[in-house]
């Protein structure tokens, strides 16, 4: 890489809209060799790469997933670490989303052809040619159910057999494992479940190949560069200023923790492509993207102070939600939207004192910011009574906000979700099986929220719907549930990697079968509140109507079907029947209880 090159620039390198962003399995750059982490999954298929090397028979790797999640970049880095991979005679790889003999043939077409030699025919025939096949999970359910699958029974088996296609981290054995191989990276995350939380080693690589203090490090070398040559305006320079908060592992902690709950409570699906183009957005302002690096430092040199702090990494973080989809999910777990007790105190000492810019130096580690730390004071906008200086005095209470989730001086818990934690706390140990550790979730938490949907029956009583609702009158009924565990020994590791992102809890009405409802983080959220005292309402029953079928479903299979309970609410007085059946007798009663 020239030592010439712009700071601004080789930050560029991370944008979605750059070179770097295409993979193809031709080639590799010096910089992706850098920017390359190993990842889990990567581990899984070099093992299985290495073994068809050795192996005297040939052997089909299925390399499965979805669009954007680094299947072609672990096979272009996997290609070009190892020399076999190009000998032609011995293996062949195949992207299925980027390569086509013909226009005139179908992708199906293409595919039967180049896994001709695994078809059900030509399966048994001596043959040495390994082909490795990066494949989107839709496109092979297209393919093994398509005419031209029938060709390829051994296969489809074989994906049934792995439960390739079913949202499940176990599998079964296959007769044709000697044959077939695959790593599906829907099996693995950006992240991984722990005890004590998420944390996420992918994320913390990527950012720590772009801040480390390293020789070999082209953004380090390049900001070095920078602050020599432009030192006089260096001070000035946000996109300086926010390279450096970003070097702090503590703030990298808490971007992590961000992309994380992104992930969970707003389903974001995060490629690689799209990760550097959020730290390249955090870094470098809308204002000075795309702008000639002369003029760049022109424009850094004329600006003034309000400007430079409209610039800062806090709000290029949680202002830009425009910017992407990953900054749209940020925008909704935005920490303005906390209330506590002490952070409340803090914004309104920022009504009773006479200069709001103090409280910083007084709760924020702002000296990390060494140029708005020694100017925010002499700009202070509540030094004067201007009604032109409340936009700017809006912008830093906002900023104070920011600052004291990124770098408080004092460690605090005025941002925790005890929900989110706990969720994740029991996604961690549900997926290992540890089923000791979950006994408040199905027996409160579920449970409670069962028989509090409709409104709470008390006694085993569930509300349930029968023909057009009613404002006076409604009908419950006795449902007994217990619990329905999947009896199999918890996995030892402590760290999971393969994890499904979801709880799928089951619960068994007596004498009945089990009913599965699979409980996202939205819908967790959702059933502790119900928990707490809400009722839920039409959105809340139209947005989860899984939800209500599962609580159906209980209610229909529920232990006691001869009898219900009607109530009469009037005049805020409730009153309560009893219509039993006798099948005995074939005889109806209907008494006052």
């Amino acid at each position: 890489m020239s030592t010439n090159i712009h700071f601004i620039d080789v930050l560029k390198r991370c944008k979605q809209s750059s070179k770097e962003a295409v993979e193809n399995l031709e080639g590799f750059s010096e910089f992706k060799k850098y920017m390359h982490v190993q990842r889990p999954v990567e581990k899984e298929l070099e093992h299985h790469i290495n073994d068809a090397n050795q192996s005297n028979q040939a052997q089909l790797i299925l390399v499965c997933g979805g669009v954007g999640d680094g299947k072609s970049h672990i096979l272009s880095f996997l290609k070009d670490k190892y020399a076999f991979l190009t000998d032609s005679d011995r293996f062949y790889l195949h992207n299925d989303a980027t390569e086509s003999f013909s226009p005139r043939k179908t992708s199906i077409e293409t595919l039967a052809e180049v896994l001709k030699p695994f078809s059900d025919e030509e399966i048994g025939k001596e043959q040495k040619m390994n082909i490795v096949l990066a494949i989107n999970l839709g496109a092979l359910n297209n393919f093994i159910d398509a005419d031209e699958g029938k060709k390829f029974t051994r296969l489809k088996d074989y994906v049934h057999a792995k439960k390739i296609m079913d949202s499940v981290v176990i599998e079964e054995e296959s007769v044709d494992d000697h044959i077939f191989k695959y790593v599906n990276f829907s099996d693995y995350h950006m992240y991984e479940l722990t005890e004590n939380g998420p944390q996420s080693s992918y994320i913390k690589g990527i950012l720590q190949k772009i801040t480390q203090k390293s020789d070999y490090n082209p953004f380090y070398q390049a900001y070095l560069r920078e602050k020599n040559d432009y030192s006089e305006i260096t001070q000035k320079n946000p996109i300086i200023q926010n390279y450096e908060l970003l070097q702090h592992d503590d703030i990298q902690e808490k971007i992590i923790d961000l992309l994380i709950q992104s992930m969970v409570k707003e389903k974001l699906i995060i490629s690689t492509r799209a990760l550097l183009d959020f730290i390249y957005n955090i870094l470098v302002p809308s204002s000075m993207d795309n702008v000639e690096h002369e003029k760049l430092m022109e424009l850094i040199e004329d600006q003034d102070f309000q400007s430079y702090t409209a610039c800062l990494l806090p709000f290029q973080l949680f202002d830009r939600e425009d910017a992407s989809t990953i900054h749209q999910a940020i925008n909704h777990i935005n920490p303005t939207q906390y209330r506590t007790e002490m952070l409340d105190q803090h914004l309104i000492d920022f009504k009773s004192r006479k200069d709001g810019a103090y409280l910083f130096s007084q709760y924020i580690d702002v000296n990390r910011a060494p140029y708005f730390a020694k100017s925010l004071v002499p700009n202070s906008p509540w030094k004067s009574e201007d009604k032109k200086n409340n936009l700017f005095k809006n912008d830093l209470i906002k900023l104070f906000v920011y600052l004291y989730y990124l770098i408080p001086r004092e460690p605090h818990n005025s941002f925790e979700d005890q929900v989110y934690n706990q969720y994740m706390n029991y996604l961690f140990h549900w997926n290992r099986k540890s089923w000791s550790k979950l006994s408040k979730l199905y027996r409160e938490d579920v449970r409670d929220a069962i028989y509090k949907w409709n409104g709470e029956g008390h006694g085993g009583l569930i509300y349930v719907q029968i023909g057009q609702p009613q404002t006076h009158y409604y009908a419950l009924r006795k449902l007994e549930i217990e619990p329905a565990l999947e009896r199999v020994d918890p996995r030892q590791e402590e760290t999971l990697m393969k994890f499904l992102p979801m709880l799928t809890i089951a619960f068994r009405p007596k004498g009945g079968e089990p009913v599965e409802i699979d409980i996202d983080f939205s819908l967790y959220s959702l059933l502790i509140r119900i928990k707490n005292g809400y009722r839920p309402n039409k959105k809340d029953k139209f947005q989860f109507i899984k939800f209500v079928e599962f609580i159906e479903q209980l209610s229909s299979k529920g232990n006691d079907k001869n009898e219900l309970i009607f109530e009469s609410k009037k005049f805020g007085k409730s009153q309560r029947y009893r219509l039993t059946y006798d099948d005995l007798f074939n005889q109806y009663s209907f008494t006052e209880m």
